[in-house]
């Protein structure tokens, strides 16, 4: 099993307030591969700090080729796909978790999360089975697990959601739902566009991810 794992992320602009407030919040920053001081250390989030700020939309996964061939056939297909605009953001605590979510639906999000699932995943070496095992939960539903089998991932297709991950699991008594609405405050409604997606890089089990190239979309007239 290659040791290097890719995955195709949603960042927030460099620009966007929410690219520095998110970053130091988890201690990583992902675009310039380095640590940040956190302004609130007690919140559980060694394991989110490895992936940095993002929303997944290609799920990491252990290359079955080059890593120049997948980002050839990533700008290929993303030059080809129109940029959107973000519905406003809201924070969230679901099953523990600290999360930043879209206060509504989009379409045209879910269209290419999903085209980018299929696009890349030709790029994709499938896990062992006791990695898969691994992989599985209790609370995974038999669409989510055969998923899990197929694509590697568990949460594609209608089980796509687009979320940003700001802790691990916390424990059911916590006050950081308040904390974080007043550290990242108006910074959740600025309106944001997605014209571009981030591959990132892990080069290791225990390595943090790093961008390792931004690629626009909608470069390819129609």
């Amino acid at each position: 099993m290659s040791a290097i794992r890719v995955a195709l992320y949603y960042l927030p602009a460099a620009e966007d307030p929410l690219w520095a407030l998110g970053s130091a919040w988890l201690g990583w920053d992902s675009r310039r591969a380095i640590s940040l001081p956190r302004p609130y250390p007690a919140v559980p989030a060694r394991r989110a700090a490895g992936y940095g700020l993002h929303a997944t939309i290609k799920a990491p996964m252990p290359l079955a080729t080059p890593l120049d061939r997948l980002q050839e056939a990533a700008r290929s297909f993303l030059h080809e796909q129109s940029p959107a605009t973000l519905p406003p953001l809201q924070l969230s605590l679901d099953d523990g978790f600290l999360s930043l979510r879209l206060a509504t639906t989009s379409p045209a999000l879910q269209a290419l999360a999903d085209g980018c699932v299929l696009a890349l995943d030709p790029f994709r070496l499938p896990y062992e089975p006791a990695e898969l095992a691994a992989r599985d939960r209790p609370d995974y539903s038999p669409r989510q697990r055969q998923q899990l089998a197929d694509w590697g991932y568990p949460h594609v297709f209608a089980d796509f959601v687009f979320h940003m991950t700001l802790s691990d699991r916390l424990p059911p008594e916590n006050t950081w739902l308040r904390e974080a609405q007043a550290y990242f405050g108006p910074s959740l409604a600025l309106p944001r566009r997605l014209d571009s997606l981030a591959l990132l890089v892990q080069e290791g089990p225990d390595q943090p991810f790093f961008c390792v190239e931004e690629i626009a979309l909608g470069l390819t007239p129609k």
